[in-house]
């Protein structure tokens, strides 16, 4: 979208709405956590479900490993237009104050950069405010963008271990990795909470129905079975590898079900463990303009 029309959306969004948290309204059908315009649902709480966002549907799992907050935190969010969504989990150094605090600041830049369709902002907003507010847990994020109209897929990481993406016309996942080192020497891609000059870099990606994503946090891969063997990458390469052709309910199904017969316990107590697993769809048609203001319309009656 041309910066123009970006700042005229921002205008009118900032005008109309008030974001909000919304994991569930009366009169829905099914329990999928389902974002429209201008919502922003998560934080650093126990979840598990479906999820449904423009042009992506899919399934969220966060679990505790305390079974209370913890060290993880997701947010899920939708701009006012309702066609540009947004994914971002993180896995902050230590639980309790820690957690709360950057879950607060999280939720609330990234309520102001709804409508911000570049997430590296996003991370260099959150990282420069830690630094102000003088937070030093160490924390690890991945930040993906999806403009539902254009079908094009952004993502960045804070340190954080880099997504899966499956293309569905190839029929195989592989690892999305961000370029690494900043374009002017500096500081690039490391964890918020590090320095507050660090730049975030990010990744482009087209995207066609049937093509799926895959964040998690390192509590997937560094599950421990009795003897102490980490989970690791590679066996989440082969459990999506032998079932590439199932959903994302069912991939996610597998994924729990796996790492619970690794560890033995439903229940994680090396660390927290979030992964969001979503599959790309058809998405509204229209411009995001028009969208916006077909939105303030059926939003005034």
């Amino acid at each position: 979208m041309r910066t123009s029309t970006l700042n005229t959306v921002q205008m009118l969004a900032d005008a109309a709405f008030a974001p909000s948290d919304a994991p569930d309204v009366p009169g829905r059908t099914s329990n999928a956590l389902r974002l429209v315009c201008s919502e922003i649902a998560g934080g650093n709480r126990a979840i598990e479900r479906p999820v449904e966002l423009p042009g992506m549907a899919g399934v969220i799992y966060s679990r505790p490993c305390d079974g209370g907050r913890g060290g993880d935190v997701h947010y899920l969010s939708v701009c006012s237009a309702g066609y540009l969504s947004r994914l971002c989990i993180a896995d902050v150094v230590g639980h309790g104050e820690a957690v709360a605090t950057f879950s607060a600041e999280a939720h609330r830049l990234l309520r102001r950069a709804m409508n911000t369709p570049d997430q590296r902002r996003v991370l260099s907003a959150v990282n420069r405010r830690l630094e102000q507010i003088g937070f030093r847990a160490m924390t690890t994020a991945a930040v993906a963008t999806y403009d539902a109209i254009g079908r094009r897929l952004s993502i960045s990481y804070a340190g954080h271990p880099p997504a899966w993406f499956f293309r569905s016309g190839e029929d195989r996942w592989s690892r999305v990795i961000v370029r690494e080192g900043s374009l002017d020497g500096g500081l690039a891609n490391l964890p918020l909470g590090v320095d507050a000059a660090t730049s975030y870099d990010r990744t482009l990606l087209s995207v066609e129905p049937g093509d799926r994503l895959l964040l998690l946090t390192d509590g997937v891969l560094e599950a421990r079975d009795p003897r102490g063997e980490l989970f690791g990458d590679s066996r989440i390469d082969a459990l999506l590898h032998a079932h590439r052709r199932a959903s994302c309910a069912q991939l996610g199904a597998m994924l729990h079900d796996a790492l619970a017969e690794f560890t033995g316990t439903d229940s994680p107590s090396h660390d927290d463990v979030t992964y969001v697993l979503v599959g790309f769809r058809a998405g509204p048609k229209g411009s995001p303009l028009g969208l916006l203001l077909k939105n303030l319309i059926r939003r005034a009656f």
